[in-house]
C-alpha cells in the first residue's frame, strides 16, 4: 500500500510494509533530487539517502529488467 501527497514543491510517495516487517518508507521528490528516507526505531532517527533522478531511473530501469 502507498500514499502520494504533495508538500510544497514535492511530492512524498510513502510506502507501507503490509506485512509489518519494515518500517515506513518514504520517498521524497522534487525537480532537483530525490530523497529516500526511513525511520531507524533504535536510533531514534531516519536512515536517509539522496539521489538524483538519473539515479532513481537507472534503479527503476535495473528492477524492470529482472
Amino acid at each position: 500500500m502507498f500514499t502520494v501527497d504533495k508538500v510544497d514543491e514535492s511530492t512524498v510517495i510513502t510506502s507501507l510494509d503490509t506485512a509489518g516487517y519494515q518500517e515506513d518508507i518514504e520517498v521524497i521528490m522534487d525537480a532537483n533530487e530525490v530523497i529516500l528516507r526511513q525511520w531507524d526505531e533504535d536510533w531514534q532517527e531516519y536512515n536517509v539517502i539522496f539521489l538524483s533522478h538519473q539515479q532513481l531511473n537507472d534503479i527503476r530501469t535495473a528492477i524492470r529488467g529482472l
